[in-house]
Parts: structure tokens; sequence; C-alpha cells
């Protein structure tokens, strides 16, 4: 008898496996990251075909195979027809999964890592405006799905306490070291001594993308909607979330 499990799972990525089957990966909720064969997904009559879509929270039956494990049975839960019909989110959701997969080890699991996903694809996929969904609210999801993904990752920014002093932040011109995670204040890198931190490792930060960042850390994705920001600082928030992740990959 085949052995097989069950899981939710979100389908990240899919491409053409030999003949008529498909590589699709998944992040499952039980299991982590997992690559699968979906078979004759190549066919113009299949039935999994419709359910391998990337972008797709499905429950998925996983069939141990000699090689790859293959899909046994599928049924989409949530095909997020929000984020599809626009062309700006999908635009954005594809940024969040590309980060998420490119990170992401296979065979570890955690749950955290699946909710976080699949949070934030529902947070966009709901996400309205008054007018069609702009280009600002896209770079404030990504950035917050960005923060919270390294947070989950053990890459928690610290923006409360000085790297150096360990002293309160106060306003003013303070640095953000984009390899540590952590703040700067301003005396102590006026004092800080040649080759203990790389200059190259260093961007000033303004105290509203101080908060910003504070709030992003703090909150959950259902408070993310109480902020309001400039362009001016949703720039600059979105310049230290990639730089920030970049120096962590």
């Amino acid at each position: 008898m085949e052995e097989t499990k069950n899981t939710a799972a979100l389908i990240l990525n899919r491409q053409a496996y030999k003949e008529d089957a498909s590589l699709v990966t998944v992040y499952t909720r039980h299991f982590g990251k997992l690559n699968l064969v979906a078979r004759g997904t190549q066919k113009l009559q299949s039935k999994l075909a419709g359910h391998i879509e990337p972008l797709t929270l499905a429950d998925l039956m996983i069939i141990k195979g000699k090689g790859y494990d293959y899909i046994g049975g599928i049924l989409t839960r949530e095909s997020y027809s929000g984020i599809r019909s626009d062309l700006n989110k999908l635009y954005y959701a594809g940024q969040a999964v590309n980060i998420f997969n490119r990170l992401v080890k296979e065979d570890e699991p955690d749950e955290r890592l699946f909710f976080l996903l699949a949070n934030w694809l529902a947070l966009l996929n709901d996400f309205t405006e008054s007018n069609n969904f702009s280009s600002d609210s896209g770079e404030l999801l990504l950035s917050f799905f960005k923060l919270k993904f390294l947070k989950e990752l053990g890459y928690n920014p610290e923006m409360y306490k000085c790297l150096v002093c360990s002293q309160n932040i106060k306003p003013g011109r303070n640095y953000f070291n984009l390899f540590q995670g952590r703040v700067l204040c301003a005396t102590c890198h006026k004092n800080e001594q040649p080759g203990f931190i790389s200059p190259n490792d260093l961007m000033v930060i303004s105290d509203d993308c101080v908060k910003i960042i504070r709030f992003i850390i703090d909150k959950d994705s259902d408070q993310l909607i109480k902020l309001k920001i400039n362009t001016r600082i949703l720039k600059e928030l979105s310049k230290v979330s990639s730089n920030f992740l970049k120096f962590q990959i």
C-alpha cells in the first residue's frame, strides 16, 4: 500500500517536468517546503492542472515516490481571485512568493512561516481602496512582509536600543546597521572606532521610519490598515527593508 500524507499547502512554483508531468514547489503546513510531481498535468484534460497554479492555497494528498513524492489529490481552498484580477497586486504577490521560495529551505517545517505567507496573501487579496490598488499600498505591504518574514527567520531588527551603547534610541540623526539589523545612535556613530562598524553597513534612518518599523514588527497584519505614511517615508521604508533583506541572503 502506498504511503500517503495530507496537509494544507501553498503553491509557490510550477514547471514542466518530463513528458506530461509538472514539478510543483509547495510550502506545506506540516512538512515544510517540498518539490512534488503532478502527473499528467500538461494534458489538456487534466483535472489536477487548475489546482497547482502558483498563488493557490489547497488541501493536498502526497504519495510517497521513489524519487520525488507526487501529488495524489488536490483541492483548491483559496485561489486569491482578488490578486489574480489586479496586475499590481499580482506583481507584489509574485515578489513576496519569490523571496519566500528563495530563502526557505526544504524539509524544515514551520507553521509560523506557512501562516505568515497565507495571511499576507489574504491581506493583499482583500485589500481595498477608494481607487485602484496603488503602488504605495503595494510597497507598504511588501515591506511589511519582508520585515515579518526576516523576523520569523531569526533576523528581528532591534529598533529601540543602540547597537553600541545599548541606550534607548533618541530622536535625531540615527543610523541603521543593515548587517546586524540594529540602530546606531548619533553619538556612537560619531565616536565609533575605525573598523568596528563598516560604513557600507550603515544607512541614515529617520525618526519616522524607526517608528514605522517598530509598528510593523510589534503589530499584526490587521493593524496595517491604520498606518498612514507619506510617499517620502514609504520610499525610505522600502529601501531599508529591501537592503536589510539583501544583507541577510
